[in-house]
């Protein structure tokens, strides 16, 4: 196969599954750009794709799209839905056959029933298809699990290296980068793996102790390396997976060094085993952040991050509790409050817009919740789609479902039918909603949300009940086996490497 112009494949199939969220993610609820509609759609969005595409459109090479399909994050794909995206993957890679290389974005942490790493099993099947000479490269959020599976089947495996993830961009352009040196030999990747039984219980941030001191720790292994060790990822696994052998885990890449790969995975996770315990929530709880707000009134507006509801990681978006600790609290603040809730909105379309209804909103899927029964006026209804600003996902088309914005006193709900990504401003301006005409907004994001919103309202994180806030106990694992949630002395590194073998 000639690589005078390489022929280079590029696709997304992105979605962060929460294994304990009750409601399923469907075929529906992906976005999905096909053939050129991936191509142009993509080119300048603040995504891993987007990186991808921007590297290899300005390399000598023949770009061929495939699709982009997208979901927000959320509950564990049905097998259905799987099956019928990854059966078009493979169709529409089968037509640009041959192909000298792939360069896809994925998540890494998207489940389906029955199979725990989806991302694993579409590589090794476009692995199948498309034989070894072809060099596959994958860029992964940093809360993926990278399976063997994954590793065994692609040659370049990369993610993001900050959270909140302010470099998916240049996450795929080292992608796609890593991809051209494998492809044209400057490079003969191989990769070793570490993983260890841990989650974190906070410190999640990446310029926070100890977190912070593990990313310096992987920098200077490459730069002292003289070129050698070529990439160093950290996977904060997605807490809310249940999966086998899931864990911390470490991905370095190396230039036919299969020692120094694996040398230097296995110190980076035992100096995060070491120091497990150091991870740790500091928080404040939803009270507590409320009376911030309310004791600064000249700073406004502010965001408020509905922690333990967070649709970001996985999470249905359903609680109205930040709403209801204002109203019992009676503290004078006034909010924009995003809930998912279908049956309210269609009594809201049902009413009509300027109707005036007494509804029960919210609690209606995460376990534990209840909801809350207001007088309210129905002031809009739409279609709930919008572009994201960004920069984080920026141009990343989305949407609410059907959308009903209820006015009760100073507040606004906005009701919506489908998890809502809300981290971005346009999930409330384009529904209507003055950003700065309330005291706050609710977020359904951790971290993300402060890069979206920065300029436009200070953010303050809650410790808020829900799916997405991770304590020991909480959640029925049944397959995953990682501390603290189960009593483990012991967790020496799991290291495995793999050599890219391309002829």
């Amino acid at each position: 196969m000639s690589i005078e112009i390489p022929r280079i494949a590029i696709g997304q199939v992105w979605q962060e599954s929460h294994d304990f969220n009750p409601v399923r993610t469907e075929t529906d609820d992906f976005v999905i750009e096909r053939g050129s509609a991936a191509y142009h759609g993509n080119l300048g969005a603040g995504s891993t794709l987007g990186g991808i595409l921007r590297h290899l459109a300005s390399a000598r090479v023949d770009i061929r799209p495939i699709l982009a399909a997208r979901a927000r994050p959320g509950g564990t794909l049905s097998k259905q839905t799987y099956s019928k995206i990854k059966a078009e993957v493979l169709e529409r890679i089968r037509t640009e056959l041959p192909l000298d290389a792939l360069v896809f974005e994925l998540h890494g942490a998207m489940t389906a029933d029955g199979i725990g790493s989806t991302e694993g099993n579409l590589v090794a099947a476009i692995r199948e298809l498309v034989g070894p000479r072809t060099v596959i490269a994958v860029g992964l959020d940093l809360h993926g699990h990278p399976s063997d599976a994954l590793l065994q089947s692609a040659n370049i495996v990369t993610a993001c290296k900050e959270h909140p993830h302010r470099d998916v961009v240049q996450a795929g352009q080292r992608a796609a980068a890593l991809a051209l040196a494998t492809l044209c030999r400057a490079i003969r990747p191989v990769t070793a793996v570490a993983t260890i039984p841990l989650l974190l219980r906070g410190g999640y941030e990446t310029h926070e102790y100890p977190l912070c001191e593990l990313h310096a720790a992987a920098r200077s292994r490459i730069a002292e390396s003289s070129g050698k060790l070529l990439d160093v990822s950290i996977f904060n696994i997605q807490p809310f997976l249940d999966v086998e052998g899931m864990g911390q885990g470490f991905v370095a890449i190396s230039d036919d060094d299969a020692e120094l790969a694996g040398r230097t995975v296995e110190l980076l996770a035992r100096e995060c085993w070491r120091r497990r315990d150091e991870f740790v929530d500091t928080m404040p709880d939803t009270l507590a952040a409320l009376s911030t707000m309310a004791a600064n009134p000249t700073v406004r507006p502010y965001v408020l991050s509905d922690y333990g509801d967070r649709v970001l990681a996985g999470a249905p978006g359903d609680s109205i509790e930040v709403l209801r600790s204002v109203i019992e609290s009676s503290m004078p603040l006034s909010c924009a409050i995003p809930v998912l809730d279908p049956a309210t909105v269609q009594v809201a379309i049902a009413a009509g817009v300027g109707a005036k209804i007494r509804v029960a909103i919210g609690g209606r899927f995460t376990p534990g919740l209840r909801p809350l029964t207001l007088d309210v006026l129905v002031e809009s209804i739409s279609n709930g789609e919008f572009t994201q600003r960004g920069p984080y996902q920026k141009g990343q088309r989305t949407t609410l479902g059907a959308t009903a914005v209820l006015r009760h006193d100073r507040h606004v709900i906005i009701v919506t039918s489908v998890s809502g990504m809300t981290q971005d401003p346009e999930a409330f301006t384009s529904q209507g909603v003055d950003i700065g005409a309330v005291d706050f907004v609710v977020s359904k994001s951790g971290n993300h949300f402060k890069l979206n919103f920065a300029g436009i309202a200070e953010p303050i994180v809650a410790k808020t009940p829900g799916l997405s806030l991770y304590e020991p106990g909480l959640l029925p694992f049944k397959h995953a086996r990682v501390y603290p949630e189960h009593s483990i002395s012991e967790g020496s590194p799991r290291v495995r490497v793999f050599r890219s073998e391309i002829p």
